[in-house]
């Protein structure tokens, strides 16, 4: 078997901006991450941490060095990106400043031992693959969420005042998103540890904003209509829908950001996250020549159109990107075109496709 491999390189003192070095590799002994790097090293250097433990981004998706190549394979195929956990705080290939995560330690500092110290410096992985980090370096990271978990679970005594510092932070646990989409082989438990912490705090509930109410149309109808020339792109894809949508013989994008949490859950209290992630998805799809942006509920459909201006303030761009609402995108397949124009007044952006 042969991989394709574009690894990250820079270095801080002589490059201006990041570039890739393409490697082909024939799977000899290669078992994990980490012997793909080491079989890349030999013949060409560079700077990365021989570790079972180090920490990777493969297609965009945060792992140890020691993730199996196999598992790396299923998920992703042949065609490999290899990049650090931060590129913003590359400093040479692989290596990285990691001043931030340290210093957030400091938060929790004075109620912790070595063997939190310890607990705390292995949850790095999941510090660096938030999201969250894009909108606000600030943020205290799920790395020191999950080490306020452990210690109410510990000490339960200290509750009160572990709460009150975290209630003090202004880049808080409020503003935590999913890690769900973002590490590989992921372990659920992580984050209902952090919701619960959150749900705690106060920090969500129940998305309630005033939604449109879509028709059901049920997932397998007859075609009449194709989108054959059509660019289209999918947040969050509902997989039910998938033999609809392979009928429909258009060009599905394959975009990264795609399966981003919108943190809704917090968006009463920090509705800027949310534009900021809607943000992300819109340029995305928008930049890649999408014709519209393809959604499967009616709460998604709120943020991306009812709250498009709020979008593009904190974007700082206009993305005129037309939201379709898969119901409605039935509704044109089935030629129900009186039913689709009815709908579309919701529209901040009319798809002008009837």
């Amino acid at each position: 078997m042969k991989l394709e491999i574009s690894l990250f390189r820079f270095d801080k003192d002589s490059d201006y901006l990041p570039y890739y070095t393409k490697h082909f590799i024939n799977l000899k002994d290669e078992k994990n991450l980490l012997d793909i790097l080491r079989t890349i090293y030999k013949n060409e250097k560079f700077s990365f941490f021989d570790s079972q433990n180090s920490l990777f981004v493969v297609n965009n998706i945060f792992m140890k060095a020691s993730t199996l190549l196999e598992d790396i394979i299923k998920s992703f195929g042949k065609d490999l990106k290899i990049e650090p956990i931060s590129i913003k705080r590359a400093y040479k290939d692989f290596l990285i400043n990691e001043d931030d995560f340290y210093t957030k330690f400091k938060i929790l500092k004075e109620f912790c031992s070595l063997e939190d110290r310890d607990f705390y410096n292995n949850q790095k992985l999941f510090y660096y693959a938030s999201n969250t980090l894009n909108y606000k370096e600030s943020y205290i990271g799920d790395a020191l969420l999950l080490l306020a978990s452990k210690k109410i679970k510990d000490t339960p005594n200290k509750k009160d005042e572990i709460f009150k510092i975290l209630k003090e932070q202004k880049y808080g646990a409020n503003f935590h998103t999913s890690l769900k989409n973002r590490v590989f082989n992921f372990d659920l438990q992580i984050e209902r540890d952090i919701k619960e912490l959150q749900k705690e705090l106060g920090f969500i509930k129940d998305f309630n904003e005033r939604t449109i109410i879509f028709e059901e149309l049920g997932t397998d109808l007859n075609i009449k209509y194709t989108f054959k020339n059509f660019n289209i792109a999918c947040f969050n894809r509902d997989l039910k829908f998938d033999i609809f949508l392979q009928k429909l013989e258009a060009n599905f994008l394959t975009l990264e950001n795609f399966d981003l949490d919108l943190a809704k859950d917090s968006f009463f209290i920090n509705p800027k996250l949310t534009y900021f992630i809607a943000s992300q998805i819109l340029l995305t799809a928008f930049d890649s020549g999408a014709d519209f942006l393809v959604v499967f509920n009616s709460e998604d459909f709120f943020i991306f159109n009812n709250k498009l201006k709020e979008i593009e303030k904190i974007s700082n761009r206009e993305i005129p990107l037309p939201i379709i609402h898969i119901n409605e995108l039935q509704m044109l397949a089935n030629e129900d075109f009186e039913k689709a124009r009815k709908s579309f007044k919701n529209h901040k952006i009319n798809p002008k496709i009837i």
